[in-house]
């Protein structure tokens, strides 16, 4: 099986590659080509063009990195049934791996993949498009979780907190720091051609997985392969109580609160009638704007992911 390695030198302040380096040699006997990203979007470039060369050709690829490294595979990915998808966890939050698994940091696992001929699951992803547009498979969020994701990613600061070894501690850092300045807003939702409006929302979840902000259960019932999102709405709370919602959401208990509405469907379009930052899988996804509604939906069983706990490793 073509086995290609991608690798985020950035991921955990370099960590990864570092660890990465020990795997050198096993790559180059067994043939296994690397990758290591040159910059933001380099994988999906590189994914598309050498996807779009190789038709027939079935390809692992095989990301070492974080959150933001498998987001940018799935989107090199989409669009193309030959292409495979498996991971090592080698990032600060890991939430992918988390819900979809991952192999160890091993030869056993390249050696493993490099014989695989076994079946892949189907998963579902879901497309979104507003002023920018692309694929997800953790969750999209639209407000406060996605200004908190943004100012985090964005920070000198984030790899300070990996450099001891407490990277989560950085979105709650930012969590904090626009807790007492963020301002809610009325925002509109059509699910599956039904209109659903809130006011004063702090900040809406469409998930595919259960998994966000390293491990919070945003969404404990979501299931990536039952071809429905899963619709989180957290609206009319005060600061304190925003607060307490937010950290329940570490133990998926925040949907008891009557403030936070758990929704369902496939086809989504939401309006704001102000500015909202957007992220797709932890990643800057855009801004919403009242002239720029935000469009989702879901494919059902789109993308080809490898398990370790189903095909050992």
């Amino acid at each position: 099986m073509k086995v290609i390695v991608i690798v985020n030198p950035h991921a955990k302040n370099g960590m990864a590659l570092k660890k990465f380096t020990r795997l050198i040699p096993i790559c180059e006997k067994e043939k296994i080509d690397y990758w290591i990203t040159a910059a933001p979007l380099d994988a999906v470039h590189r994914m598309k063009d050498y996807l779009s060369r190789h038709p027939d050709e079935k390809v692992i690829f095989l990301g070492v990195g974080g959150d933001g490294t498998m987001h940018e595979l799935i989107n090199g990915a989409a669009g193309f049934p030959n292409a495979l998808i498996a991971s090592i966890s080698a990032g600060s939050g890991n939430d992918f791996g988390r819900h979809y698994s991952s192999f160890p940091f091993t030869e056993q696992s390249l050696r493993w993949l490099k014989q695989w001929d076994g079946k892949a699951e189907k998963q579902d992803s879901v497309y979104f498009k507003g002023d920018k547009s692309g694929w997800f498979v953790n969750n999209l969020g639209i407000g406060f979780d996605a200004l908190v994701a943004y100012s985090a990613n964005q920070s000198f600061l984030k790899k300070w907190f990996n450099r001891f070894k407490l990277g989560k501690l950085i979105y709650a850092f930012y969590l904090l720091r626009h807790l007492f300045r963020y301002q809610p807003q009325e925002m509109e939702i059509w699910l599956d051609g039904k209109a659903h409006r809130y006011k004063d929302v702090w900040f809406i979840t469409a998930a595919n997985q259960p998994y966000y902000g390293g491990g919070m259960k945003i969404a404990p019932s979501a299931n990536s392969s039952d071809g429905i999102l899963d619709m989180i709405i957290v609206h009319q709370l005060s600061r304190w109580k925003f607060l307490a919602v937010f950290i329940s959401v570490f133990f998926g208990s925040h949907l008891r609160f009557k403030e936070v509405e758990h929704l369902s469907g496939r086809k989504v379009q939401i309006k704001v009638f102000s500015e909202a930052f957007i992220h797709a899988d932890g990643e800057f996804g855009g801004v919403l704007s009242e002239k720029s509604p935000l469009w989702i939906q879901l494919h059902s069983k789109s993308w080809n992911h490898i398990r370790t706990d189903k095909h050992g490793s």
